[in-house]
């Protein structure tokens, strides 16, 4: 889930998060402000850690504490480390992810205000480059490559812990089929499958509890990658990826105006909305049935509150759509245009666009094309390695140096002198038509004063 922020005015008036209630912006900007703690700083980016992270992780240690009764020191501390693990996976995925989202910005121009990790996933507030107000193609296309930029880290995580999980059925293997599975393959496909995950049985009996452990974690990390990007990208429910991937590919290739477009985006947003709530309620009721305490209660009722917020999310988009404000919301700023373009008797005319309400003109189509030249030589970042301008020094801003600003060069006299007479020639050439226009208007003036004082008056 990502953002874009540069303050907090800026946030309201750019994303369009100004009423303050249940939604996505309201709750991840005051939880940013008044609910989290600084932890890091990572590529000059503040990393921020909401307290309710810590809180669902502390109940994760009472729900296992309750557990372990009956059970020895050693299974205590087992699940203690298996459960410290999966949080750190999870929030180190996440935090990839908003990376992705955030230097995807600044090789665009813009840069990271900073990052919030919280119970839904996490947020990057970031700047827009600078004059994306202006071209609608190019907020359109910065937008839409933003938004892919996070999904995309995960083609690159999921290969690194497949690789780590290869070595490590290497290292415990013992003889063909000890660990359950007779090449690291196998493992990794099982490992790619969200419902069905590796086995650890065999590393558990033939090299030990924490070798199963490691070996649970790093499959584990594989299905977080999987199931992250499967949601975030095929599953539409407003604010995740899939559904500006969708508004923004409908606006950008297709030339789908942006009320239209936010018209498809509350059909496939609400459903998927009412699908969590339905989920979240459905477990909860097992749960007051059968009185058993399930572990999933806590996050069915996350699910459930996620889609309670993005009901109010569609409320709002409803109700800019209805008021023809919609062009207030930050992902569909092109809804109205900066300036008009008009024609009359004189040809074409450009104004500029006073009114508040929301155009009614269809986005012009673009091409595929203009993403590409976007991603190799569109960006703008200034840290690059030796300012060539490429995605590498923007992705990895630590590891790359700040390029030292030319001075701007002084224009010699030779230019100069140039410049002096070009600039005399317009003006002859403007004061010239000008005197032939008085010259030209000046007779008939004339004559029709003449006219006027020999006509008679009235008997």
């Amino acid at each position: 889930l990502k953002r874009s922020s540069r303050g907090v005015p800026d946030w309201l008036k750019g994303q369009g998060m100004a009423n303050r209630g249940t939604n996505f912006g309201a709750q991840g900007q005051q939880t940013s402000d008044q609910c989290a703690i600084h932890v890091c700083t990572i590529c000059r980016a503040p990393i921020k850690l909401s307290y309710f992270v810590i809180i669902l992780f502390v109940w994760q240690l009472v729900e296992i504490g309750k557990r372990s009764s009956n059970q020895s020191t050693e299974w205590l501390l087992e699940q203690v480390f298996l459960a410290a693990g999966k949080q750190a996976i999870l929030l180190l995925t996440v935090l990839c992810h908003e990376f992705g989202h955030g230097n995807m910005a600044r090789y665009l121009g813009g840069e990271i205000s900073h990052i919030l990790l919280w119970v839904f996933g996490g947020i990057c507030f970031h700047t827009r480059p600078p004059g994306d107000g202006i071209d609608n193609a190019k907020l359109l296309r910065n937008d839409l490559l933003v938004v892919a930029a996070g999904p995309i880290t995960h083609f690159i995580q999921a290969p690194i812990w497949g690789f780590l999980l290869w070595g490590l059925f290497h290292l415990f293997t013992t003889s063909p089929g000890s660990t359950l599975y007779y090449t690291a393959w196998d493992a990794i496909v099982d490992a790619f499958i969200p419902l069905k995950g590796v086995q650890s049985w065999g590393v558990l009996y033939t090299n030990g509890r924490w070798a199963a452990i490691v070996w649970t974690l790093v499959g584990s990390a594989i299905q977080v990658n999987v199931v992250l990007f499967l949601f975030n990208v095929f599953f539409p429910m407003y604010p995740a990826d899939g559904s500006k991937l969708l508004v923004t590919g409908l606006m950008f290739l297709c030339g789908m105006s942006p009320r239209r477009a936010a018209l498809v985006l509350l059909c496939v947003s609400v459903p998927c909305a009412l699908l969590l709530i339905a989920y979240s309620a459905l477990t909860f009721f097992n749960f007051l049935q059968t009185g058993m305490q399930d572990t999933n209660i806590f996050f069915s009722s996350l699910a459930g509150w996620m889609g309670v917020m993005s009901l109010s999310e569609a409320n709002n988009i409803w109700n800019l759509r209805k008021s023809r404000q919609l062009h207030t919301h930050g992902l569909f700023q092109t809804a109205r245009s900066w300036r008009r373009t008009e024609r009359d008797s004189f040809g074409v005319i450009h104004r500029i666009n006073h009114s508040d309400l929301d155009d009614d003109d269809v986005v012009t189509n673009f091409s595929c094309r203009d993403v590409w030249t976007s991603l190799t030589g569109g960006g703008r970042c200034s840290d690059c390695v030796g300012g060539s301008g490429s995605i590498c020094g923007c992705l990895c801003p630590c590891l790359s140096r700040p390029v030292q600003e030319e001075p701007p060069r002084e224009m010699d006299q030779v230019e100069a002198a140039t410049l002096r007479v070009q600039r005399g020639h317009l003006l002859e050439l403007v004061e010239q038509r000008q005197a032939d226009h008085q010259r030209g208007t000046r007779p008939g003036s004339r004559q029709q004063q003449q006219r006027g004082s020999l006509s008679p008056g009235p008997r």
